[in-house]
């Protein structure tokens, strides 16, 4: 497939009848040759024949640059483009160091299981004499793990099972944590939000931990481009780190392709459904040959898509699958072995397949819509291409106000500077989470700041105070009579789980946080798992089980979610035009309350009938920035009770629909409300809260660019060509209320009230 001429291609489908959507821009990329470092002193002979094993005869200058200091033993960040060999820079190091001295040990951290299974097998290609790797996740049976822990000198993990597993039994592990050398932390831009405060802490407790037993590890981490690499090293590790980016790799051409589904209606501003825009085009490339890998937001994107291709496909339906989480760790596996030893030419795919994976040498990636950040659209245009060949790749818009922005900014797509990656480990609930985990692991002193830092001081008496902790020998000692980090979540805003059975078998075949449960997998909720819909029978609270049985329908679900959140406390307070721009604390309820079904092949009319439900509101406390608009803005827009609510409405979905412009997010990650008299703020205002509980930092990187913010608002609401609104302008598709009411003219008018002249032009 190196052979095919992409650019030609792109030109056909453009003229094709046989495709209705748009070829907005494209443009080729041009190819790279290569730089080239050397090291003093060189790599033994030893090690260039096992890397000349592999292919490998020089190293790039990064890569050179990176070992140098990695050797002398100073902690490192090294930040290049996907399939630049990062994974050497580290490798290297961890061998020469084994070659050595057989009895160090290295703790390589990963953010997903694929990733881990991925490395474990590039680090055994190399065939380093004494170097013995293992993964060590929650897919290792018990009773092969302590055969891993006695036997392996180079353990792959990631911060659940760290958390879970290792650190709570690190007496288990004296041996290997003793004579601990080196610590990787992968793909780091992937520990943002929730997750990355969580590691924050687990980075911190395997350091205190292993200075318990006499060592110190140098870190290495890792990352794709992003705007703030040094930064979120430091938080993540508590360590001072030196700064390696470039990228002196070679690289084929690529081919990038923007394409816009066709308006269905141009005056509702609706198109055709971008599910279908690319399955059309993964089916053609499957046909042709080309290995490629199709990228959904969402699992329900990602099993449609896959479940529409492999209709069409015929005899090469076997050669196509799906992939994202939520599957078992066999079928995981499976797909991995499968995709890995390239007897699947197609996979559709969640972000589970975004980060560094060695998918073969994909030719092609399609990116069913934006993927919600700058930094994610290019590691997973990154898939495609690894072997240095001509490579494609697709954006296919949605609706989304994002994707329209990018579709009529093109350069904004390929010039504008990576977002910062946002993690809060000053997170309360997240710092007292792991002090309790450190105070079970050994006594918290407070020589123990140097770790945690001064937080420690003002933590250890609350803790002491809700009876988590005592003193104990001139520390704090966990209270408990099991280790914390059992039942807690790194991820979720609430600990629980619901596991989901299908009836028919008997079997289970997945599981889903208990936040999410509630909105997919409520009674009568359609449920899509490894390409097949089923209904949802039954929701056991209780026995937190979800009962589902397959089922064909033509329809999909959406729920109705009512939401109040108040005021706990201001932080910081300013001005954006004429409103009051806030940052602060505040207590958010939602609650699925109902749902409607929703008809035809691309989800197009909707019942306006409710089916209620009987479910448990969710509670949390967090951070926001807010908008209060005075009363004059709204008469100056002619909005009155009866009109401002829509307006507002419209607003705050198109403020949040451009917040990843700014911070490194998605929809997932943060939430908003609007009201035209809210009792804390004594009139009309706008929220957008972080999602999780305590706060991830998404409200506060946000808040110094309130101005920014509303101004792109301002202008994705006057460019859309829609009359009243639409999917990429002021509709969500992450709306608990199905996006009423909704006013684009009424948030055109209000925001052109509130906005000084400058922002306005």
């Amino acid at each position: 497939m190196a052979a095919t001429d992409f650019r030609s291609l792109v030109k056909r489908w453009e003229c094709s009848s046989s495709f209705s959507g748009e070829l907005v821009h494209w443009r080729s990329l041009p190819s790279r040759e290569a730089g080239y470092g050397d090291l003093d002193p060189p790599l033994s002979d030893r090690l260039l024949e096992c890397l000349a094993g592999k292919g490998i005869t020089r190293l790039f200058g990064h890569q050179a640059n990176a070992v140098r200091l990695i050797r002398r033993g100073t902690h490192v960040v090294l930040v290049s483009g996907t399939a630049s060999g990062k994974t050497l820079c580290y490798q290297i190091p961890i061998a020469e160091r084994i070659l050595a001295e057989p009895t160090a040990t290295a703790l390589l951290v990963y953010p997903t299981k694929a990733l881990s299974q991925d490395q474990v097998g590039s680090l055994r290609r190399l065939r380093i004499p004494g170097l013995v790797a293992s993964t060590y996740d929650g897919d290792v049976p018990r009773r092969l793990r302590n055969q891993v822990r006695q036997r392996s000198n180079v353990i792959l993990t990631n911060p659940d099972m760290l958390h879970y597993g290792v650190l709570p039994n690190h007496r288990l592990w004296e041996s290997f944590l003793s004579r601990l050398a080196f610590v990787v932390v992968d793909e780091m831009h992937y520990l943002r939000g929730m997750f990355g405060s969580h590691s924050a802490h687990i980075l911190r407790r395997l350091r205190r931990l292993a200075s318990y037993y006499g060592s110190r590890p140098t870190f290495v981490l890792t990352s794709a481009t992003i705007g703030n690499p040094l930064n979120l090293a430091c938080q993540l590790s508590g360590l001072d780190v030196t700064l390696v980016e470039g990228d002196d790799s070679p690289s084929g051409e690529r081919v990038v392709a923007l394409w816009n589904p066709p308006l269905e209606d141009p005056e509702a501003g609706t198109r055709r459904s971008p599910l279908y825009e690319t399955a059309d085009l993964y089916v053609d490339l499957v046909r042709r040959g080309t290995r490629t890998i199709v990228f959904g937001r969402t699992r329900k994107t990602t099993e449609l898509i896959h479940m529409n291709a492999a209709q069409r496909l015929g005899d090469l339906a076997d050669r196509v699958s799906p992939y994202r989480a939520g599957y078992t760790a066999k079928d995981r596996r499976e797909i991995e072995e499968r995709l890995f030893g390239g007897r699947l030419l197609g996979i559709t795919a969640t972000n589970a397949l975004e980060l560094g994976i060695d998918v073969g040498g994909l030719d092609a990636a399609l990116l069913c819509t934006f993927p919600g950040t700058v930094s994610s659209y290019r590691q997973q245009s990154g898939r495609a291409g690894r072997a240095g060949d001509m490579s494609l790749v697709v954006l296919i818009a949605g609706e989304d106000a994002l994707d329209q922005y990018f579709m009529h900014h093109p350069d904004e797509l390929f010039g504008r500077p990576a977002e910062a990656a946002v993690v809060n480990p000053d997170n309360t609930q997240v710092l007292d989470l792991h002090l309790s985990c450190a105070a079970h692991e050994l006594p918290l002193t407070l020589a123990d700041r140097k770790y945690f830092g001064e937080e420690l001081e003002e933590a250890a008496p609350r803790l002491v105070n809700q009876g988590h902790v005592q003193f104990e020998d001139g520390g704090l000692v966990w209270a408990g009579p099991r280790s914390p980090a059992h039942g807690t979540s790194l991820r979720s805003a609430d600990n629980r789980t619901f596991s989901i059975y299908d009836l028919k078998t008997r079997k289970p075949i997945g599981e889903l946080e208990w936040d999410r449960a509630f909105a997919d997998a409520h009674e009568g909720a359609v449920y899509l798992h490894q390409g097949r819909s089923y209904l949802v029978e039954r929701m056991d609270l209780d026995r937190r089980e979800v009962l589902v049985r397959p089922a064909t329908m033509g329809y999909y679900t959406e729920p109705f979610i009512e939401k109040d959140l108040s005021v706990r406390e201001v932080v910081r307070d300013g001005s954006v035009g004429l409103m009051g721009h806030y940052l602060g604390s505040v207590r958010v309820m939602s609650q699925v309350v109902g749902f409607r079904r929703r008809f035809g092949r691309s989800g197009g009319s909707r019942e306006r009938e409710i089916h209620r439900l009987d479910l448990p509101p969710v509670e949390i406390e967090t951070q926001a920035f807010w908008f209060a608009i005075p009363d004059d803005v709204l008469r100056s827009a002619d909005l009155d009770h009866r009109a401002a609510p829509g307006a507002l409405h419209a607003a705050e979905h198109t403020l949040i629909a451009m917040m990843p412009l700014f911070a490194l997010c998605d929809r997932s990650d943060i939430g908003g409300l609007s009201t035209y008299s809210h009792p804390d703020t004594a009139g009309a205002s706008i929220f957008v809260h972080d999602g999780y509980r305590g706060g991830s930092g998404i409200a506060s990187a946000a808040y110094p660019v309130g101005h920014d913010l509303v101004a792109a608002t301002m202008e994705t609401l006057r460019r859309c060509p829609c009359s009243a609104g639409c999917p990429s302008c002021v509709q969500s598709p992450k709306c608990g209320n199905f996006n009423e009411p909704l006013s684009k003219e009424g948030a055109v008018r209000f925001l052109s009230a509130a906005l000084p002249e400058d922002l306005n032009e």
